[in-house]
């Protein structure tokens, strides 16, 4: 998993399908419902999405400072679960 941040100023952490099931999930899109074989984890939206959803999403999204407790709080989750990796993913 490598955490990353929107041009929003928002966190997300590029994963695989495989990482994901670590917390639950099972390569499923929360936006369109179709399988991936890896996507982005959003803790603002505690939303797993596919690229094409992270993609369209990411364009017009919106950082709220009150989401920041919230937000810091999914990715602490996240990160306590999924390791992290070294290097980045384009945001």
């Amino acid at each position: 998993m490598r955490k990353m941040r929107t041009k929003a100023g928002l966190i997300a952490y590029h994963t695989t399908a495989a990482e994901i099931t670590l917390i639950g999930g099972f390569g499923i899109c929360d936006e369109c419902g179709k399988h991936s074989h890896d996507g982005y984890l959003v803790p603002v939206l505690n939303h797993w999405q596919c690229p094409k959803c992270f993609n369209d999403w990411k364009d017009r999204a919106r950082y709220y400072p009150e989401d920041a407790p919230f937000e810091r709080h999914t990715a602490a989750y996240y990160e306590s679960r999924i390791p992290l990796t070294e290097g980045g993913a384009d945001g």
